[in-house]
């Protein structure tokens, strides 16, 4: 029997130290990482946002836009995801609707987050969060929530910024308490903080790197050391993918050609293997032989 997404995601956790979260945005960029050699991948709400909408983590993505999303990106590739759920899209009782339908749809956990809604980008100013009482009800109900055990939740605090680190490592180990199996404290601002996380909580901790972000960049060696369990990178891939199509349609708008553009393409046969062009044309192939073969004996 082929184990869960779930299970899966729990086996790349077990198997790393720390293990490294890359993320995505649509089907494309899932068939992308796991042709990188990975097993597991983040749907980022903010990459969501960006690609679907054009328009940045505010919490203007809705519930079902990112469910519909999770759905395609999950038929696309084997990876094993966690899914960005921002707030849950409500109280507890939206959150376990929100849990169901993204576990139906294929992923393999769910990140939650302690903000009041509308949200904002972890790394924005102008952030409030709810009461940890609330946020231990949605907790609670992803729990009660999930079919599968092995379902990841990944509770998330941003406590740092508007209150204060101390509260930010409470409210972490409230939610590890609570159920959470992860625990993501948004935001720290130095490596002491980093240090203080990790060693503050007793549970697997998540860091966010955010490139140009508050929080230091440091090497997955450095992470390791500190006792973080993963280590995620968010928007990395729609950041140097915007970078790269913006300089192609400068080139294209001001020269009239792609030739000599200053960026890479991926050739036209990579193309179709990614998009797995080989095995639908297979498919097409048998029904047209299929249909001519009818057609002669009649």
């Amino acid at each position: 029997m082929t184990a869960s997404p779930g299970r899966r995601l729990r086996d790349a956790l077990a198997a790393h130290h720390p293990l490294v979260l890359p993320g995505l945005q649509d089907a494309l960029s899932a068939r992308l990482v796991q042709r990188a050699g990975f097993e597991v991948g983040y749907l980022s709400g903010s990459a969501v946002a960006m690609t679907l909408l054009g328009l940045p983590d505010i919490g203007l993505l809705s519930g079902t836009e990112l469910i519909d999303q999770a759905r395609r990106i999950a038929a696309a590739s084997d990876l094993a995801i966690v899914c960005d759920a921002d707030t849950g899209f409500g109280n507890a009782v939206n959150v376990a609707y929100t849990v169901r339908a993204l576990e139906a749809a294929g992923m393999a956990g769910v990140q939650l987050e302690d903000q009041t809604f509308p949200k904002r980008c972890g790394h924005f100013a102008g952030k409030s969060v709810i009461e940890t009482s609330e946020m231990l009800e949605k907790v609670h109900a992803a729990v009660e929530a999930r079919r599968d055990d092995d379902f990841v939740i990944v509770g998330r605090t941003d406590a740092r910024a508007v209150i204060d680190l101390e509260e930010a490592i409470d409210r972490g180990r409230a939610y590890a308490a609570a159920g959470a199996d992860v625990i993501f404290v948004e935001a720290p601002q130095t490596v002491d903080e980093l240090e203080l996380v990790a060693g503050s909580i007793d549970a697997p901790t998540l860091v966010n790197v955010v490139e140009g972000g508050k929080t230091p960049q440091l090497s997955l060696g450095d992470y390791a050391e500190m006792g973080f369990s993963v280590v995620l990178y968010p928007t990395a891939a729609v950041r140097t993918a915007a970078r790269a199509l913006e300089n192609l349609y400068g080139h294209l708008r001001a020269h009239g050609s792609t030739e000599g553009a200053p960026v890479e393409m991926i050739s036209f046969a990579e193309r179709n293997e990614i998009n797995d062009f080989d095995a639908y044309e297979r498919i097409g192939d048998r029904a047209v032989a299929a249909a001519q073969s009818a057609t002669h004996h009649t």
